[in-house]
């Protein structure tokens, strides 16, 4: 562990989210967060060695949307550059990886999906086994359905205890500007909402909308020229279970705990518990149940504090949610939170995932101080 790299958020901007921005193709949303996220940090873009764009063609409706992105992201001179078809917290992982070889110091990443010019269920569908799965109709929500009552079975948990973590999600995200979704519910209004795919009602799920967001990572030296209260990486990792649903107990996520477990000991921590703020990429209250019991974390506990942002359930920006609960971090431990920040929060532990049933987590454990001297 001695020989990593010590490497910080100092940037981050997105757009609002929205169900439909009817004026504006995904680049044209991309440009004025790049463009913030660089001024914020008192750039041009020629100061920023590598970048990443985390989008998929089938979301935006169009074919090379990642390579127009080019023309945000800067294309010339030359320099590094890659694309992956998953949430950009992944593309994070993936430049940290390369600043840790030492082959840059500092990485641009990018998230962008323009979601209402394609169709997210057939899309997501794909992500399923091809032969069995995908071709009997299941979307995300019918999986997670799934996973819900395979969760409420073991557990015993209840559409009531479901309610509960819905309604402090909405309290919560009532006072994040950046949410699609922001006005308040109690449990008992969510509780009244009709079956989405029972055992899941419709108030128990995320409005899905687009949005563009930007990240500025950089190394120890360059970070504290570039902000003045970097968010240092304490710890991350990211694991992945096998595609088909029914080689999976779906009732709770192996991967999740795995990376929380990695993450937490590059991060010289012994329980997840010890952080001050949590943002969990969880799209439905059962996703934050397993994640958190996966993590260790209670989900009734008054601290950590869990998505203060509202989290997914009230924006849901696709390929940008995990990048959005990184950036939320960001915000609450260089104090940019505003009116929703967490008192004294000094360390943060941002979650992310990609595929049906949280195949794929990624853990981040952020800090205010250098994690290694």
């Amino acid at each position: 562990m001695s020989t990593l790299r010590n490497v910080a958020i100092v940037g981050f901007a997105q757009l609002p989210v929205v169900a439909r921005d009817e004026h504006r193709i995904s680049t044209e949303m991309l440009y004025p967060v790049v463009r913030q996220a660089l001024a914020d940090c008192g750039v041009e873009r020629d100061a920023i060695d590598y970048q990443i764009a985390g989008s998929v063609d089938y979301m935006d409706g169009r074919p090379f949307g990642f390579v127009s992105a080019l023309d945000v992201m800067g294309s010339w001179p030359p320099r590094q550059d890659l694309h992956l078809e998953m949430d950009a917290a992944f593309c994070a992982y993936y430049a940290w990886l390369r600043m840790q070889t030492g082959d840059c110091d500092s990485a641009l990443v990018v998230g962008h999906g323009k979601t209402s010019e394609g169709e997210p269920d057939r899309v997501l569908n794909l992500q399923l086994d091809p032969y069995y799965q995908a071709p009997i109709g299941l979307d995300p929500t019918s999986s997670c359905a799934l996973q819900a009552s395979a969760y409420m079975a073991r557990t015993g948990a209840t559409d009531t205890d479901l309610a509960a973590i819905a309604a402090r999600n909405r309290a919560a995200g009532a006072r994040n500007s950046d949410n699609q979704v922001r006005s308040a519910a109690s449990a008992t209004e969510l509780q009244k909402t009709p079956w989405a795919v029972e055992p899941l009602r419709k108030g128990y799920l995320p409005p899905v909308g687009e949005s563009a967001t930007c990240m500025i990572l950089a190394a120890e030296g360059k970070a504290e020229k570039l902000c003045d209260r970097p968010v240092w990486i304490h710890g991350t990792d990211h694991r992945t279970e096998m595609q088909t649903l029914g080689a999976r107990d779906l009732s709770r996520s192996a991967s999740a705990k795995l990376a929380g477990e990695k993450a937490l000991a590059m991060a010289g921590l012994s329980r997840a518990s010890d952080a001050d703020v949590v943002e969990l990429y969880a799209t439905t209250p059962v996703e934050e149940l397993i994640v958190c019991e996966a993590l260790g974390l209670d989900a009734k506990a008054a601290r950590p504090v869990i998505n203060p942002s509202g989290g997914p359930l009230c924006a849901h920006p696709i390929m940008s949610t995990g990048l959005v609960r990184m950036g939320e971090i960001f915000r609450q431990l260089s104090g940019r939170a505003g009116d929703r920040a967490v008192a004294n929060a000094r360390r943060g532990i941002a979650h992310a995932m990609q595929g049906h049933c949280l195949q794929q987590n990624l853990v981040w454990v952020l800090g205010t101080e250098r994690r290694w001297s």
